[in-house]
């Protein structure tokens, strides 16, 4: 696949598009240092039960890869404790060392209740320095 992402990152790049989104699912560490060779540098979701260290990764390669994701989304199955930790042992390192947007690893299940939805939300919010949403 590497040439012909190649073609198509060279292209987005002699436009001006220095942002280039890969969406992948599974275990993606040993295809980011392929990905970044040939100009894609913005992965989600990060499956966190396919092992993959969002925080490890941010430490490996800088600001050159752009992150996405990484919260795992059976803590919000869990609950608010579980997903307090989740999100504290990830998001305020990733934020402050910035190419961050912070997310579930995926979809969020069917089986996460609304409350803990959107306590989810309000603590990414929260951690973001962002108000609190409204609506819960």
């Amino acid at each position: 696949m590497m040439p012909r992402y190649k073609k198509i990152t060279d292209l987005l790049h002699s436009y001006g598009v220095d942002v280039i989104f890969l969406d992948s699912d599974g275990n993606v560490n040993e295809l980011i240092p392929l990905w970044l060779e040939c100009g894609i540098n913005y992965v989600w979701p990060f499956e966190v039960a396919a092992g993959n260290d969002a925080v490890a990764i941010r430490k490996k390669y800088g600001k050159d890869l752009i992150i996405g994701g990484t919260i795992d989304k059976r803590a919000l199955i869990k609950g608010k404790e579980a997903t307090r930790e989740e999100v504290m042992s990830k998001v305020p390192f990733l934020l402050e060392t910035g190419g961050y947007f912070p997310s579930v690893d995926h979809v969020r299940p069917p089986d996460v209740t609304f409350e803990n939805y959107c306590y989810d939300i309000n603590l990414m919010r929260e951690v973001g320095g962002l108000e609190k949403l409204s609506f819960y």
